[in-house]
């Protein structure tokens, strides 16, 4: 590859570059880069050799490898490309892993075979192992769509197990082989009734050891690159087989009890599948289930709720596989349609994304300049198709470069067949065309400010502004549904998950058009389509707005609401404001509130500067306050945090219903 300004200056400026970004890096000089990602804690060793060899990465491809119009386009500040340390190689960015496949089947991770499990505590523990490997193999996010399900048959196999042990134990043998043997036979329970309780028992207990074990393994394996806990996600809520019951209760009382001392973990971010006739009515089958889910989030702020009758999730939902039900990242990304006829979710995952900045755009044609009394909204979407044509472009090149790669460089995702057709290549086959199952996103950020700038008021202000950034997001997603059709891809419209992006968009266009008051006089962009958190609002109304553009974004959407008071304290509240967002159609949704911990005494809750248990002061005792950051929760965000999401912390007024 060649240098794409080959002169002795430019060869100049690169060093000094370089020199200057490992300087900040490992003397800590900059803390925002090295906060970038709040999963890592970029001041350790290994994250600051990360983070070196991140930057170096980054560096290369702008310099060597990216087209030029989008490299300008990054230097310009219109267009962000993420994770862009993983271009020049060709990762590719999340996926749904097929445990049933991989636990049925048995896998191989490199160093030796793992053989199908005969028990449902084994099958937790491959599970960690699994979201470990595929880990290592792509960045992003791992997910599990329907845990639930895929992990039930292993419930069986104890079942089975410790009813056999049962019948000799108790001496229930009648001379006839017990046949059938499951939770669900009613005549087992009737011939054998001491096997069959003691059988129910100890495949409880089991189960709830199982699930505490995946809980600390995910909370514990500092496996990621440079140091990092694996991004887990894992889906559950509509299987209704006994089974299927015992792991989603097992994992929600885990989740409650929490960690070994009591704290709240991280990982994995859990999603409960919300869907009428399965757990939303007193008379759905789960829904004890439900509102035990409720709970455990007005405790822990998660399990989110993925709403599986949304429209845009009703499109491909086959009742009789649930692996066409809507799952997600914690993040929100999702990719269940698929236009060459793969509507599931196991097997494939996004490829890469690139993010728009609204809000420059929105200061050129708007009135915010004081150029002009009348926003240029002709000048505006001129200026929109340009840069959706140059972020396009950039995925399209980076898809080329995704494909190209050997099967062997995503060793354990391709001949383990995580990524669906992978085991039928040889390890130096490119991917290819495997990879058009996986989407491709043109994602977006600041909406409110970027009305701000052309109108002077964001779309939660007046209902007239609403109606014109709705006619923004709407315009984007005809663009991606168009290019779809054009390129044969599948091309969508995300609403980017901003968690580094927040204040690095910001920064820059504050030292280009000044401080311009509700745009770019805070830290942060608001996040994708957002009220601003800052802004006054009912719950309700909040919730209101913003699901009407969960349908427009088909690469994933997210809406939250902060709520007032103490969660724990009030759970009707809680499960209604739940029930409400479901019933708008929002399609991704969870409650923030703040879980703080004393250090001193474990007391969890909220904590102002002293401890209401044992009086400890904050200067004295750390004080751990857990916050939610893009969909996945990421320890003290007062230290993990980049300055520009602690300030969004800071700044989130708390909702009333």
């Amino acid at each position: 590859m060649a240098l794409l300004q080959p002169t002795y200056e430019a060869n100049e400026h690169l060093l000094r570059e370089m020199i200057a970004v490992g300087e900040d890096i490992i003397d800590s000089k900059d803390l925002d880069l090295i906060r970038e990602n709040a999963n890592l804690n970029g001041e350790s060793f290994s994250g600051k050799m990360s983070k070196l060899g991140s930057e170096y990465a980054k560096w290369y491809a702008k310099h060597f490898i990216m087209p030029k119009s989008v490299v300008r386009a990054i230097e310009e500040n219109y267009v962000y490309v993420h994770d862009l340390d993983q271009y020049a190689i060709g990762t590719t960015n999340c996926i749904f892993i097929p445990f049933d496949k991989l636990l049925g089947g048995g896998f191989n991770t490199g160093n030796g075979s793992v053989r199908p499990p005969n028990s449902i505590m084994t099958a937790m523990a491959l599970v960690a192992i699994i979201f470990q490997s595929q880990q290592n193999a792509q960045y992003g996010g791992v997910s599990a769509s329907k845990i639930d399900h895929d992990l039930a048959p292993y419930v069986a196999k104890s079942f089975s197990k410790y009813f056999r042990k049962g019948v000799f134990y108790f001496e229930e043998e009648d001379g006839a082989e017990p046949s059938d043997i499951h939770m669900s036979n009613f005549e087992l329970q009737l011939r054998y009734p001491k096997s069959f309780r003691y059988a129910l028992k100890e495949t409880e207990a089991e189960t709830l050891q199982g699930a505490e074990s995946l809980i600390h393994n995910l909370n514990t394996m500092s496996s990621r690159a440079g140091g990092q806990i694996p991004f887990t996600s894992i889906n559950y809520g509509t299987c209704t087989s006994p089974e299927g019951q015992m792991v989603i209760d097992a994992l929600l009382t885990a989740t409650m009890q929490g960690l070994g001392s009591g704290e709240t973990p991280i990982f994995p971010i859990q999603i409960f599948k919300c869907k009428q006739g399965v757990n939303q009515s007193p008379k759905d089958p789960n829904y004890a289930l439900f509102l035990k889910a409720a709970e455990c989030s007005a405790k822990r702020l998660y399990p989110n709720f993925a709403n599986l009758d949304a429209p845009l999730n009703l499109q491909v939902y086959d009742p009789s596989d649930p692996d066409s039900e809507f799952a997600t990242m914690g993040c929100r990304t999702r990719v269940l349609s698929d236009r060459f006829g793969r509507n599931k979710l196991s097997g494939k995952g996004n490829l890469s994304f690139n993010t728009l900045n609204l809000v420059k755009l929105g200061i050129e044609y708007g009135t915010a300049l004081g150029k002009r009394k009348k926003a240029d909204e002709q000048g505006f979407y001129h200026a929109l198709d340009h840069y959706l044509d140059i972020a396009l472009d950039g995925l399209l090149h980076r898809f080329d470069i995704q494909r190209r790669q050997k099967a062997k460089a995503s060793d354990f995702m391709m001949r383990e067949g995580v990524w669906e057709g992978g085991e039928q290549l040889a390890p130096d086959e490119p991917v290819g065309d495997l990879l058009k199952h996986g989407s491709l996103s043109l994602g977006f950020i600041g909406v409110a400010e970027c009305m701000k700038a052309l109108y002077g008021r964001h779309h939660g202000e007046d209902e007239q502004v609403f109606e014109k950034a709705f006619r923004l997001i709407a315009y984007m997603r005809a663009y991606c549904d168009r290019k779809s059709d054009e390129l044969d891809l599948n091309i969508t419209l995300f609403a980017t998950p901003a968690e580094g992006l927040s204040g690095k968009f910001t920064k820059r266009d504050r030292q280009y058009y000044g401080s311009l008051p509700g745009i770019t006089d805070r830290e942060y962009y608001t996040n994708s389509f957002h009220i601003p958190v800052y802004y006054e609002i009912q719950a309700a109304r909040k919730i209101r707005l913003e699901a009407r553009f969960h349908d427009l974004c088909n690469a994933g959407a997210i809406s939250y609401i902060e709520l007032n008071g103490n969660a724990r304290s009030n759970p009707a509240a809680f499960l209604s404001i739940v029930q409400y967002a479901l019933s708008q159609q929002v399609s991704y949704f969870s409650i923030n509130h703040p879980i703080d911990r004393c250090s001193a005494c474990g007391y969890e809750g909220i904590i102002g500067s002293v401890c209401p248990s044992c009086g400890s002061h904050e200067e004295d005792v750390h004080i751990r306050r857990l916050r939610r950051v893009t969909g996945y929760l990421t320890g003290d965000f007062q230290t993990r945090f980049n300055s520009a999401k602690q300030a969004e912390v800071r700044d989130r007024v708390k909702h009333t219903p």
